[in-house]
């Protein structure tokens, strides 16, 4: 199902398990229908008609693995939402779709990136040699998806990986001994810097083998800790009553700033009535008529003298903040009879050897057995890891004698193949570049005509091998436009009768074909796939997950 929320316009189709043939004239949208299978799975095609992507498309794929089924809709180029053959809904962003997508159909290939670090590349490179695409596979083989150059070398491991020569088996089992060895690298950083630390602290403590232990100072010991648990409690007691004090003070402080600057204005205003103010004044903003007479200035001078008062009162109250402060900071002076007390406790000695030593020595012998215990731990971790890597490159060993058989054969398989299927669609072997049927990884270099039969010939060999000994999902084959390079009638049939009668058993095939054959279904309207009599429908299906969206061996058959 794909839906245009832009166009309100919508298109809904159904898959044969074997066969659809998807048919209509140029610019019908035959190509957009089939590139969005893959665009739906994470797989972008290497050209989208720009008009299709102006039109924001979005697509509900629904397929089978083994008889289980999934849905996925890809809602644009980064969300994805997952419904499950348990009906869980599982929303994801592109790289944790490409986990889950890799892992549901077994797709275990290691490629390394740019960086040098190994990784399994996204669903485009499981898909690639399943799909034909119309504006790249028919001139150049491999080139279906855009950004594929994102890992370098990438095309042999590929296609040994998926015509089986090097498997799931075989890459699981890299994997695991990559992993070994990055841990062993690690651990060895981690022992040499241990052993460093190690080696400067043998060197700095010096150790005082010490006939007398810590049990021998048990009475001092007792009276340590004692004097320690006094010595805490008076200390938090002096704390807080500082505490306290400071907060009097800044208090009072803050009192007597007021009152200050609310003398010095009550002094102004008695000066001013006094000197500058006639008998009678009246009020600038009401015109009511006031007497300034001695009363009104003997008001002033009172308020005065009750803020002196005032002020005086607060003076006393700082400077007895200020000596209870003074006092308290003595008594923290006075603790340090007690710190001494402790000191002395310390320095007791029993046979010349003070407890202070004996203390030192065992937290020296206690740091130097936490590294000792701690580099046999590691030392443990390399002895595992090195059995572990062994073990594994031992099975890796002979994975790849095994696989030297298996090569053999499948070589042999596809030397006989391609020859046959050169035949069958009128290619001349004698003239066809020898090169080609000696390795897998290889050009077609055929011109005019026979380029695209070629290829056609190339293709079904890689699919009838894959079936074979392919340890990853064989996916459906979706084949666009086969009638290139302007194919005569005789050429044409061989082409259609080839796909029909080689198509690997079992295997699904999506055909876009531009001539008048059976078909499921027809498009005849130019320029646009979608059409809004869809709509309604593929809107309802689809809005519930539209709505959430806001805020991973085996054969895979689509329906």
């Amino acid at each position: 199902m794909i839906i245009s929320l832009r166009e309100k316009k919508a298109k809904k189709i159904s898959f044969n398990p074997d066969t659809t043939i998807i048919k209509g004239t140029n610019q019908v949208g035959k190509s957009s229908l089939i590139k969005s299978i893959y665009y739906t799975l994470g797989a972008t095609p290497g050209l989208m008609h720009p008009n299709w992507i102006k039109s924001e498309p979005i697509s509900l794929l629904k397929f089978e693995v083994d008889n289980e089924k999934y849905q996925v809709l890809r809602f644009d180029k980064k969300r994805f939402i997952v419904i499950d053959n348990n009906e869980n809904v599982l929303y994801f962003k592109f790289k944790e779709f490409s986990e889950y997508l890799n892992t549901l159909l077994d797709f275990q290939l290691i490629l390394n990136n740019r960086s040098g670090e190994p990784e399994t590349p996204p669903p485009a490179y499981l898909f690639l040699p399943f799909y034909i695409d119309q504006d790249k596979s028919w001139s150049k083989n491999w080139d279906s998806f855009s950004n594929l150059s994102q890992f370098s070398n990438w095309k042999k491991p590929l296609i040994n990986y998926h015509t089986g020569i090097k498997g799931n088996a075989y890459y699981i089992t890299k994997s695991q001994l990559d992993q070994t060895k990055q841990e062993l690298d690690e651990t060895s950083k981690e022992i040499d810097a241990l052993n460093k630390i190690l080696k400067n602290l043998n060197n700095k403590l010096t150790e005082v083998h010490l006939s007398i232990t810590v049990d021998d100072f048990n009475d001092e010991i007792t009276q340590l800790l004692s004097e320690c648990e006094s010595l805490k409690i008076e200390q938090n007691k002096t704390k807080q009553k500082l505490v306290e004090l400071y907060n009097q003070k800044i208090s009072i402080e803050s009192k007597t700033t007021i009152v200050e600057r609310s003398i010095k204005e009550t002094k102004k205003d008695y000066k001013y009535a006094l000197e500058k103010l006639d008998d009678d004044i009246d009020c600038p903003t009401c015109g009511a008529h006031y007497e300034n007479n001695f009363a009104e200035r003997f008001s002033i001078a009172e308020d005065q003298d009750s803020l002196e008062e005032l002020y005086d009162e607060l003076r006393l109250d700082l400077i007895k903040v200020k000596d209870n402060i003074e006092e308290s900071n003595n008594m923290f002076s006075d603790m340090k009879a007690d710190y001494e007390k402790i000191q002395e406790v310390l320095n007791k000695k029993q046979s010349n050897v003070k407890l202070m030593d004996v203390i030192e020595n065992e937290g020296k012998k206690r740091v130097k057995e936490i590294f000792e215990q701690e580099q046999a731990s590691i030392f443990l971790q390399i002895g595992k890891a090195q059995k572990k890597r062994a073990e594994l490159e031992e099975k890796l060993k002979m994975i790849d004698k095994k696989g030297k058989i298996r090569k053999d054969n499948i070589m042999s398989m596809y030397r006989t193949n391609f020859s046959s299927n050169l035949k069958k669609l009128n290619i001349n072997t004698e003239k066809f570049s020898q090169s080609s049927l000696k390795q897998m990884d290889t050009v077609i270099k055929e011109t005019g005509s026979a380029l695209p039969r070629g290829l056609l010939a190339y293709y079904f060999t890689l699919f009838n091998i894959m079936n074979k000994y392919s340890t990853s999902t064989f996916c459906p084959i979706i084949i666009d436009s086969p009638n290139q390079q302007e194919q005569d009638k005789e050429n044409l049939d061989a082409i259609l009768t080839f796909i029909q009668e080689n198509k690997p058993k079992d295997s699904q095939l999506i055909l876009g074909l531009v001539d008048d054959f059976e078909n499921t279904f027809k498009l005849n309207k130019k320029d646009s796939l979608l059409r809004k009599k869809d709509y309604k429908e593929v809107y309802e299906e689809i809005k519930p997950l539209i709505d959430s969206s806001v805020f991973g061996e085996g054969q895979i058959s689509l329906f």
